[in-house]
């Protein structure tokens, strides 16, 4: 004989159990703050990226100065590939410049913020309403449900979409709520997170520098 389909939800959605009210609440509050999350992101992002830039400039500028100076003075096989290497760096330095401003990390961090802000207004309110409307009537829960969630859904059209990697780290930093991960998703997300924000730009500044350090070695060797 077969079991009787289960329609309970899963350990951490108990909020679908609930009223109306209280799933809403439960939107607003991971909502916020899933938004706050992509605006610190996207200003990590954006200052890590500014460092790489000035960074690569730098070694752009020593890589110049290299020849300049006599540090280092290849044959005369190698000077037109020296040059040629160096035109080459500098023109992906300016691709990669143009392509992080027009990212608009900074922007579009500030956008989230906003976002973030504007239904922080409405969990607040939502949650005035529930402590202390207390003997409000069906009726009138059912028109302030419909209020606040036709705000809500206004607010998330004025603003862009979050990333998944955003709301995957919000659930990894309250996984005390979501209790149905598992304890290797948290270590799984953080390595994503610094994967995606921060490990090209680290690459990107370090293995010149490893190259300009050779040079130098070599050549005073």
């Amino acid at each position: 004989m077969k079991k009787p389909k289960s329609f309970d939800k899963p350990e951490g959605k108990e909020h679908l159990d609930k009223d109306f009210l209280e799933e809403l609440k439960h939107k607003l509050w991971s909502t916020k703050g899933i938004r706050f999350y992509a605006s610190d992101r996207l200003k990590k992002i954006s200052k890590i990226s500014n460092i790489c830039t000035s960074v690569l400039s730098v070694y752009l500028i020593i890589f110049g100065l290299l020849s300049v100076y006599n540090i280092y003075n290849p044959s005369e096989q190698h000077q037109n590939l020296f040059a040629f290497s160096m035109t080459a760096i500098s023109i992906i330095l300016l691709i990669f410049s143009v392509f992080e401003n027009s990212q608009n990390y900074l922007v579009k961090a500030e956008k989230f913020h906003d976002c973030s802000l504007d239904i922080a207004d409405l969990y607040n309110e939502l949650q005035n309403f529930k402590t202390y409307d207390t003997k409000s009537s069906d009726k009138d829960k059912l028109e302030y449900c419909n209020d606040i969630q036709s705000r809500y859904q206004n607010v998330l059209r004025r603003y862009e979409n979050h990333d998944q990697l955003d709301r995957q780290k919000f659930r990894a930093d309250n996984m005390d709520y979501y209790k149905y991960l598992k304890w290797h998703y948290w270590w799984r997300i953080q390595i994503i997170y610094f994967y995606k924000t921060k490990l090209i730009y680290l690459f990107a500044m370090i293995i010149p520098g490893i190259i300009l350090g050779y040079l130098i070695i070599k050549n005073v060797s």
